[in-house]
């Protein structure tokens, strides 16, 4: 009988999860204007997370928001808050506002 090597199940983080709900109609978004225009509620978000995040790569810090909530929604790599920056705006800022 074979050895059956067991895949490790891939574990997707709490953003990837409401994109996902969002898309199967399970989770039920804001609707969000700029401008007078509507825009996604993600792409809202990420905005507002990046714009922390650089607050936060500058060494100041932003009120009701915390490094490690953002770490853990995300799954960012990093140990400082300006690594968290980068991996962020590489990763996912930019792949998401791509689409």
């Amino acid at each position: 009988m074979k050895n059956l090597k067991m895949k490790k199940a891939v574990k997707l983080t709490p953003f990837q999860n409401a994109l996902n709900a969002a898309s199967n109609g399970d989770l039920k978004l804001p609707s969000v204007s700029y401008d007078g225009k509507n825009i996604g509620a993600f792409s809202y978000q990420l905005a507002v997370h990046k714009f922390n995040l650089s607050i936060m790569k500058s060494g100041m810090t932003c009120r009701g928001v915390k490094l490690k909530d953002l770490k853990t929604y995300y799954g960012l790599k990093g140990r400082s808050s300006s690594e968290c920056c980068d991996y962020f705006i590489e990763n996912i800022y930019n792949v998401c506002m791509a689409k």
